[in-house]
């Protein structure tokens, strides 16, 4: 449990630091980061409460009492079904002040919340508590996510053995969730992609019914959850040989993706990895084919800050951050090709958490 009053305590330097009188963790994710508990009570409130000083009060249910793991030294309200949840954590808050709200809390609550305190408090989003504190990983949720990230290699490398002319895209992601299931995942990060062909170039295609055939390129984005911390990693592979076109693209996708994670390191900001990714493929022609963003932030959640952009030029990279890194080119009518990993901003650059290669592989190629 010491991690959990040491990521209070941050919070309440945070607070004095931007002059803030408290913050409210309210989603599952902020929730579980405050109290080593996982709960969604849906439409009911549930709320750490976090002032500059003094006791944190956490608020929650009646129902949910049984889920709650015991914290010392922290007050717990539980209230009933019929009770007006929005009026005890108003008691809770200090008179004056500016408040740090979960950026995630339903905007009818605090609506009701500003109703209920008679505009005596201001609200700010938790970017500058909750989001600075969480974008810094301890090395217990490093060793979780690196735990998370060799389930995926293990995974990727039966998806990878297993595809083959003739299945389907939706047969593969059928596997690729049992192939979790048998490490023990039974969340998933986000539905994973397989992209045959020209499904490839949508970087987010729905997986259907088409079917992998011979000389298919293969976008393949899987991820799971482990212990509350997820993993995503994404390789593209080839059905049989690849023509010259399908190997001079995943030459230069794997050129930026390596170059961008050596560019990785303490003080780099945010813009330059995503800058370094995008310069590779924009030198070889194909600018305009990498549609997304160079990275995000993962932990708890699979998209979380920071974020590799190349409009965010003010925030820097620091160590413990842990992002992922995953250039694409994307040819409509032909195929795709995205390679990603995870990796942990370390003082002298970045420790990839994920193993499986990053040269160009066959399908039903054994990897691992």
């Amino acid at each position: 449990m010491k991690i959990f009053y040491e990521r209070i305590k941050k919070a309440q330097n945070l607070l004095e630091k931007n002059q803030l009188e408290a913050v409210i963790a309210t989603s599952p994710p902020n929730f579980f980061y405050f109290t080593g508990t996982w709960m969604d009570s849906f439409e009911r409130l549930q709320a750490v409460v976090i002032p500059k000083k003094g006791r944190p009060v956490i608020i929650i249910p009646e129902m949910s009492r049984e889920d709650l793991k015991h914290l010392d030294d922290v007050e717990t309200i539980f209230w009933d079904d019929g009770e007006n949840a929005i009026k005890i954590l108003a008691r809770k808050l200090p008179e004056r002040g500016t408040i740090s709200i979960d950026n995630k809390w339903a905007s009818e609550n605090l609506i009701d919340l500003i109703s209920i305190t008679d505009n005596r408090l201001s609200f700010v989003k938790s970017t500058d508590v909750i989001g600075n504190l969480r974008m810094i990983k301890d090395e217990i949720e490093i060793s979780l996510l690196r735990k998370s990230g060799s389930i995926a290699d293990k995974v990727m490398a039966r998806a990878i053995e297993y595809a083959k002319p003739g299945i389907t895209e939706i047969d593969l992601v059928r596997e690729i969730k049992r192939f979790f299931s048998e490490e023990g995942v039974h969340n998933l990060s986000f539905e994973p992609i397989v992209a045959k062909g020209k499904n490839g170039a949508i970087p987010h295609h729905q997986s259907n019914n088409s079917v992998i055939a011979e000389g298919d390129m293969v976008v393949i984005d899987l991820g799971g959850v482990k212990d509350y911390y997820c993993s995503d990693m994404t390789r593209t592979i080839v059905v049989g040989q690849p023509n010259q076109e399908m190997k001079e693209v995943y030459e230069i996708v794997k050129e930026a993706q390596e170059k961008a994670v050596n560019a990785i390191k303490p003080g780099m900001p945010m813009s330059y990895v995503d800058e370094v990714a995008r310069s590779v493929i924009n030198e070889a022609g194909y600018g305009p084919n990498f549609t997304h963003r160079t990275g995000h932030g993962i932990g708890i959640e699979v998209h979380e800050a920071p974020y590799l952009t190349s409009s965010n030029r003010e925030q820097l990279l620091q160590e413990g951050m842990v992002v992922s890194v995953e250039p694409g080119i994307y040819l409509e009518g032909k195929f795709g090709v995205r390679i990603e990993d995870i990796v942990v901003v370390t003082a002298n650059g970045a420790e990839r958490l994920n193993n499986i290669p990053r040269s160009l592989i066959a399908a039903g190629e054994k990897v691992l």
